[in-house]
Order: C-alpha cells, then sequence, then structure tokens
C-alpha cells in the first residue's frame, strides 16, 4: 500500500480497541471518554445491563472492554445513543453501508413450507402461553422500546415440540412483519438459513450473497435495528415521527446444542422461539429462564388424537382405542404413526391390540419406549412403528433415508438411488413412488410439495439404525458416499495418479461460484454421514477414503461461502483415515488436506502455518508425479502455492522461479487460460523491481482472459486480481491515473463476483480510500475505510492483521485532517493489534505503513 493517512474513528473501532489492549489501556481510555462524552458512558452502561446475557462472548462481562465491544458490534439499536459514538462522531451502522439504499421485503415470512398439520390436537394452554410470551405488544412503535422476548420448548423427542412451534406460527404468523423457521441443528443449516433469510428480506441480492457468514451478521444487524423503512429519506417518515420498525419471531428449531447458536443470537425487540432436548435451552442467553418443559399429552387429549388418526364406529372400538392410546403414553409421534401403521395395512383396533398383546418385547415397551430420564429409545420402538410390517421395498427406501438429513432429502436424490430398494430390478420411477407414498401413508415421513423434499423424524431414523444389523450399514454407508461423491462437483483436480476410487461429477472447480448451489444442497447429508462415521465399523478402505475425498472437498467449499475455522471436524476426520490407511490413492488425498489447510491459513494471516502445509502438499505431489514420470494440474497447482509461501517470506526470486515452473506446466497442458497464478507471478516481479516483465505478463493475461471468457468476465475472482496487479504496478511507475482506473475496475469486479463483503473486497476497498486519499477526497476515503473495516470485523480473529493495518491508514487520515485526538484512539488500537500478532513492542512513531504491509498477505498490499 502506498503512504498511508487516515482516519475517523467509530464507535465500533474503539470498543475493538479497548478490548485488544486489555486492562493497561483502560484508564487511559476511560480518562478520554470522562472528558470528552460523561453522557455516552452511562448510555452504554444502560446497553450493557440490558443485554450482557445476550451477547456472543462467554468471556466474564466484568471488563468494561469487552462488554463495550460487545454492545457496539452486537447489541441492538438504541435510539437515545443513535449518532453518538465516544470518538463524538457518528456511528458506523451494523448494517452495512451498502444496503442503507435497499428496500425490506416486508412481510417477509421464510418458513419450512410443509403445509399445516391437519392432526394437530390439544396443547392449548401451551399455544395460549407462547402468545403470551412472545406476541409483540400492540402499543409497540419501535423495536427499541422493549426487550428481547425468548421461549424455550424443551422435551425429549417425539414429544411435540416442533409441532407445538408449526401451530403456534400458523395461528400467529400475521401479528409479526416477519417470521422465520431456521434448523438449528448444526451450524451449516443456521449458515444457511440465514442467507436465506438475508435474501428473502432483501438485505442481499443473489449477486452478492457470497459468503455465509457476512450474510449471518447481515441479518442479525436488521434484526438488532428492524427498520421498515430503511431510509427515512423517501419521505415516508415525518419529520418528528418515529421510524416504524418490523415485530419478527424467530423459531431455532431441534437446538439440541444450544450453544451452536452463540453466532447466531440476534438481539432486539423480536421474539425467539426455541425447541430443544436440552432444558438449558430455557436460560439461553438471558439472565431469566424462560420455557418449559414438555411432558406427554394428557390422557384425554392423547385418545382424541388417536380417534381423530382412526375413526371409531362401535363402543368396543372406542375401549380399545384408550387402551392402545394408553400403552403408547401420550407422545404424539408415536400416535400418530401407530394410526398409519393401522391405517395402512388395513387393520382392526383389536386386530393391532392383538398382535402385540403377547410379543416378547411388551414389556420393554412400555417400559423403556421413551425414557424421559435418559432421552433413550429402546428396539421395542421397532415394534411400536411395524417396522417388519412394511413391504420391502419401502423398508429399504426407509433405510435408505435414515443416513440422510432428515430436514430436507431431495426426491431427485431418492429416485437415482432407486437400486438400493428394488431388488436389483432395473429402475422404474413407479418403484420409487408405490414405496414412497407406503412410507407417507404410514406417517413415516413427510412431503413438502413446494421443494419435492421429503423429511423424517430423527427417532424412526435412529430406531431404523439401531434394529439394522452391520453388515446392511456398512453396505449402505458406502453406498450413500458414493452416490453423494457422484453428484458432487469437486474443488480438488483430479488426482495425478489414476484413482481407482470412483470420480465425482466433474473435478478441479476450485473457486468457481457456479457449483455452490449443488454442494448446498449436497452438503446437509455428508454432516449426517459425518454424524453416523463415529458408530460405523469395519468399513472398507475404499469407502474409507471416498469418504475422506468427500469430507475434504466440503470443507473447501465451507471454506468458500466465508468460513475460516470450524469446519465441522471434517479435515480432522479426513486426516485421521488417510493417515491410517494403506490405499493407493491415499498421498493424494493428504496433499488435498495440506493444501486446504495451507490456503486457510494464508487467508487468515497464519503465515508460518500455511508455509508448513504448502510444503507438506508439494513433496507429496512432486513425488507421486515424478514416480508416474507426469505433469499435471496438480504439480502446477503445488508450485503455484509453494510460491505464494516463498514470496510472503520475502524468497521473491525462489517465489518467482515456483511460479513460472507452475505456468509452464499448466500451458503445456493446453487450453491454457491465465489464472491467478500469473497475478502472484507479477507480484514476485514487481517486489524485485522488474517492472518491464511484470508488466507485459499482466497485460498479456489480461488479454488472454478477455479472449478466453470476454472482458470484465464474471466467472470468478482472477481477473479482478489480475486487475488489482495492476493497479498497483501503475503506482509504482507513479502512473496514478492509470493505477486508480485499474483499481476501480477491479473493486466493481470482485463486488460482483464474490461480493460486496469479501475479504478480497475489503482489500480492493483499502487501495480505493488511499486513492481518494492522494486526490484530498478524505471524506469519501473514510467511508471506504470503514467499508473495509466492517468487513473485516465480521472476523475478527481471522483478519486481525487487516484491521491493524487498515485502522492505521485510518488514523493517518485523520492526523492529516488535524483531528489528532481521534487520530490518536486509531493509532494505539492499530499499534496494540499489531504488538500482538508480531510480539514487537515498537513505539509509534517508528512504525511506518511498510510496518504494516509486511503483517498482512502481500496480496493486500
Amino acid at each position: 500500500m502506498e503512504t498511508a493517512i487516515g482516519l475517523n474513528l467509530d464507535h465500533k473501532e474503539t470498543c475493538l480497541f479497548t478490548k485488544n489492549l486489555g486492562d493497561e489501556g483502560l484508564p487511559e481510555l476511560t480518562k478520554f471518554i470522562h472528558e470528552t462524552l460523561h453522557d455516552a458512558v452511562n448510555l452504554v452502561a444502560l446497553r450493557l445491563e440490558q443485554y450482557q446475557y445476550a451477547t456472543m462472548s462467554n468471556s466474564p462481562t466484568s471488563e468494561l472492554a469487552q462488554e463495550v465491544e460487545q454492545c457496539a458490534l452486537t447489541g441492538p439499536s438504541n435510539k437515545a445513543t443513535e449518532g453518538i459514538s465516544l470518538s463524538g462522531v457518528e456511528l458506523v451502522s451494523s448494517t452495512p453501508k451498502s444496503d442503507i439504499a435497499k428496500p425490506v421485503h416486508l412481510p417477509c415470512f421464510v418458513l419450512n413450507t410443509h403445509s399445516a398439520n391437519k392432526d394437530f390436537c390439544g396443547r392449548q394452554d401451551i399455544l395460549e402461553r407462547l402468545a403470551t410470551e412472545l406476541l409483540p405488544s400492540k402499543n409497540t412503535v419501535t423495536a427499541s422500546s422493549g426487550a428481547l422476548k425468548q421461549f424455550a420448548l424443551c422435551g425429549l423427542g417425539g414429544i411435540g415440540k416442533t409441532e407445538i412451534a408449526r401451530e403456534f406460527v400458523r395461528r400467529h404468523k400475521d401479528s409479526f412483519d416477519a417470521v422465520f423457521w431456521v434448523v438449528a441443528d448444526e451450524i451449516a443449516k443456521l449458515d444457511n438459513h440465514y442467507q436465506q433469510i438475508s435474501l428473502a428480506l432483501g438485505l442481499e441480492d443473489s449477486s452478492e450473497c457470497k459468503s455465509q457468514v457476512v450474510s449471518r451478521e447481515i441479518v442479525k444487524g436488521w434484526l438488532a435495528n428492524p427498520q421498515k423503512h430503511i431510509s427515512e429519506s423517501d419521505g415516508s417518515v415525518q419529520p418528528g415521527e418515529a421510524s416504524p420498525e418490523a415485530t419478527w419471531l424467530l423459531i431455532f428449531d431441534d437446538a439440541d446444542d444450544p450453544m451452536t447458536l452463540t453466532d447466531y443470537w440476534p438481539q432486539g425487540n423480536g421474539s425467539i422461539l426455541i425447541t430443544s432436548r436440552d432444558p438449558s435451552s430455557k436460560g439461553l442467553f438471558t439472565s431469566k429462564p424462560s420455557g418449559l418443559d414438555l411432558g406427554p399429552l394428557s390422557q384425554k387429549d392423547s385418545l382424541s388424537l388417536f380417534n381423530h388418526l382412526i375413526t371409531t364406529s362401535s363402543e368396543l372400538e372406542v375401549d380399545t382405542a384408550r387402551q392402545i392410546s394408553d400403552a403408547l403414553g401420550g407422545i404424539p409421534l408415536a400416535i400418530s404413526q401407530i394410526a398409519g401403521i393401522i391405517r395402512g395395512q388395513d387393520l382392526t383396533l383389536s386386530g393391532f391390540l392383538d398382535l402385540y398383546a403377547d410379543h416378547e418385547e411388551s414389556a420393554s415397551f412400555y417400559e423403556t419406549k421413551f425414557n424421559t430420564n435418559s432421552g433413550t429409545y429402546g428396539h421395542s420402538l421397532s415394534t411400536v412403528w411395524a417396522f417388519g410390517k412394511l413391504k420391502p421395498q419401502p423398508q429399504r427406501l426407509l433405510e435408505l433415508i435414515s443416513f440422510l438429513d432428515p430436514d430436507g432429502i431431495g426426491e431427485d436424490l431418492l429416485e437415482a438411488s432407486v437400486e438400493l430398494f428394488s431388488d436389483g430390478a432395473s429402475f422404474k420411477e413407479s418403484k420409487y413412488i408405490e414405496a414412497r407414498n407406503d412410507l407417507l401413508q404410514s406417517s413415516l415421513v413427510r412431503k413438502d410439495n413446494q421443494k419435492q423434499q421429503l423429511s423424517v423424524h430423527r427417532i424412526v431414523q435412529d430406531v431404523i439404525l439401531a434394529t439394522m444389523d452391520s453388515g446392511r450399514k456398512r453396505y449402505l454407508f458406502d453406498q450413500v458416499v458414493r452416490i453423494l461423491w457422484a453428484d458432487w462437483p469437486s474443488a480438488m483436480p483430479k488426482p495425478s495418479k489414476e484413482p481407482e476410487l470412483p470420480q465425482p461429477k466433474s473435478s478441479g472447480n476450485r473457486l468457481y461460484v457456479g457449483r455452490w448451489p449443488a454442494c448446498a444442497a449436497i452438503y446437509p447429508h455428508i454432516l449426517r454421514m459425518h454424524q453416523l462415521w463415529s458408530v460405523m465399523s469395519d468399513s472398507s478402505e475404499a469407502t474409507k477414503l471416498l469418504f475422506a475425498k468427500l469430507l475434504i472437498d466440503a470443507a473447501w467449499y465451507q471454506k468458500e461461502r466465508g468460513r475460516t475455522k470450524q469446519f465441522d471436524g471434517f479435515f480432522e476426520t479426513a486426516r485421521n483415515i488417510c493417515e491410517s490407511s494403506t490405499y493407493p490413492d491415499r498421498d493424494s488425498l493428504l496433499a488435498d488436506i495440506h493444501f486446504c489447510l495451507g490456503s486457510i491459513a494464508m487467508d487468515t494471516s497464519n503465515f508460518d502455518t500455511s508455509r508448513i502445509h504448502k510444503e507438506r502438499s508439494f513433496d507429496l505431489v512432486s513425488k507421486i508425479c515424478k514416480e508416474l514420470g507426469t505433469a499435471d494440474d496438480r504439480l502446477y497447482l503445488a508450485y503455484a502455492e509453494r510460491g505464494i509461501s516463498r514470496i510472503q517470506d520475502t524468497r521473491y526470486d525462489e517465489g518467482e522461479a515456483d511460479l513460472k515452473e507452475a505456468l509452464r506446466i499448466r500451458e503445456a497442458l493446453g487450453n491454457y487460460i491465465p489464472r491467478s497464478g500469473e497475478a502472484n507471478l507479477s507480484w514476485a516481479l514487481l517486489l524485485q523491481g522488474k517492472l518491464e516483465e511484470c508488466n507485459t505478463l499482466l497485460l498479456d493475461s489480461l488479454a488472454g482472459r478477455e479472449k478466453a471468457l470476454g472482458k470484465n468476465d464474471r466467472e470468478d475472482v482472477r481477473t479482478g486480481l489480475i486487475l488489482y496487479a495492476l493497479g498497483n504496478l501503475r503506482a509504482a511507475q507513479n502512473q496514478w491515473d492509470e493505477s486508480f482506473q485499474y483499481h476501480r475496475r477491479a473493486w466493481h469486479h470482485m463486488r460482483e463476483t464474490v461480493g460486496e463483503r469479501d475479504f478480497y473486497t475489503a482489500n480492493i476497498t483499502h487501495k480505493i480510500a488511499e486513492h481518494l486519499i492522494r486526490s484530498g477526497n478524505n471524506e469519501e476515503a473514510i467511508v471506504r475505510i470503514n467499508d473495509a473495516l466492517e468487513i473485516w470485523s465480521v472476523d475478527r480473529n481471522a483478519h486481525k492483521n487487516e484491521i491493524a493495518c487498515t485502522t492505521f491508514l485510518k488514523g493517518n487520515l485523520l492526523a492529516a485532517m488535524g483531528k489528532m485526538q481521534k487520530a490518536s484512539i486509531a493509532f494505539r488500537v492499530a499499534c496494540r493489534l499489531r504488538k500482538e500478532i508480531t510480539k514487537e513492542d515498537r513505539d509509534l512513531k517508528g512504525l511506518t505503513t511498510k510496518d504494516f504491509d509486511d503483517i498482512v498477505a502481500f496480496w493486500a498490499r
């Protein structure tokens, strides 16, 4: 980055400073607060008191620095503090500035699209309690006028938590401006739901919606300040009139691990309903527990539900119905599914009762079918649901379904797997339809006609798996892995050595955003398979390795969608499989793991870790290719990645050599189109002062991409990287106008490919700010700097280096504008962060822009 100048430090950055400064800097900050904004301290304290239990941190709330930061970054809108910050300047909105002009789509209902449960029965007292606890106050004008409402329905599986929540939404949806149903059993599902909410509200459009982590923060920002009219300049709000705020209800369904919600918990004045097996959910992020533990249906409601599902005519049948209802213990799921079995097999009530009266497991059925103390289910549930009475085809279909994500199983996936339950007969769609309809009639699965998906209760899955012998489990696990892999568009290049394992739908799609929808549809099933992996035994080596390939690619997909950590344990499982395997494809997979971990570490400025992984990946790939006597796309990538690490280590000549070898390999393969390798090579040349060679390389690369893909293609970010490098080259040549033109083109390109809030976009936004500073446009430069910081702050731990660098730029700008007090705060933030990163305790006067450039990746300079 060129000479840095710049800042207008807002509340968020001040609070970020306090967290990183720790106790050492608190007296200095406290003095500043008391001298400049005594009233603001009282307002912050008030907000802390209201929301300290709803913050995202588990750290103690006794430290002012951490509490203030939480309040600033994730706290709800407070009209009393709007427009105020500890630095005396206007707050940066928690909703990114680029969204301010966008209309919010209200009313907005993002729900599970299963039709209303026409068989819902009873629970009237609970529904009335939910209405009391969660419905918005009729006299509420703005979201800041009240506290967050939350309520948890807890209890064992099958007790009816989800159905009660669904019925509450059906009855009261129109009482809210927005209702969002979120399946909360896995982080990946939470991410996907929040992104869908962002799209549905109009906070992002599909061209922007790249990073799921960013979408999550945008949605949380709106929930904290749910404006019906984002801009008051549209004339819809009269001067002096309170801006109306939307009322919202958020349902976290199946939140059996409540702490999974930590990063997704909103603030504001909305309503939250949780369903969970964990009773601690009632006290989640609040000082006052709110919720109840659901018990079975009353005898009256239990019989009412059973009679609703099974028509009884004679007095004898009424008595038999009561006996069956009592035997099922008031568990709604058991009642509805037994009724389905009776209907599906055309049994009389007395016939059903006789059938099971003398069953050898009847005693254990009555005692353990739903153990409320342990939360476990006995094998006797297979008796309850009469799985053994199903025809072979629906039973096998149900076995297959037990290995897939229970909340959304595409019928196209099941139809493609029909041979697994068709007795070896040739594919006939009618076979699948017949088997599916049998399961629907038995109430064992449900169908979402809109999405053409099936869903199944987790208990049904658990019982099917518990009653399946180990050989059948192994067979189905193997087949499901192969089915998922066959449909997966792989990011990794095809292995150098012809693999013995099956190949995916396509390969080599790294950074290609067009594959994301297919990956998003398959990913939940991979999560389910990963859950089952720990209980699988004696899988074949081929199945283990193929499963590892699937996990590696799925984790990389999550990286592309914005994650920098918490890859659902996929890398760890894949690595454990590979390191204990002797299968021929093993080394290729280990190379992929090290490649992924090296790239992720590089993106998060963990350069030492990145170097280690990239060197290991290179060693593995080069060994394979040497043995085969070949040079392919994987070897190209290995050289290119090692070259990146060597450039970062200032070994520019070695980095140049690696990248030139990489390009030589790829050109020899044919169908050559310039990629990011050319941009990275240009950095090695630029940093060595080889400006003419750098210029030729970049212009030829840009022309090559335009010839192959058209001018300003939007296939991926690579054209933007070349434009970025050209802008830096022109700056080194003191051709500032042309430098600005290239950087501006890169800025537009990255926003339209990876999105407005990707870290690539943040890098170029910083560059745009430098140009604006140079031209004297300080106010717009401040806006761009804040935009960049807004992007970095989504994942502050991963992007601490970039935050330090951009905050130093902001400090220089404030100093140049004569705002020395605010500049001082920014400089302290930047210097403290740099000290944490480098362990160097250097005085501000001795630090330059280069010192901050050195702590970020070279392509961000």
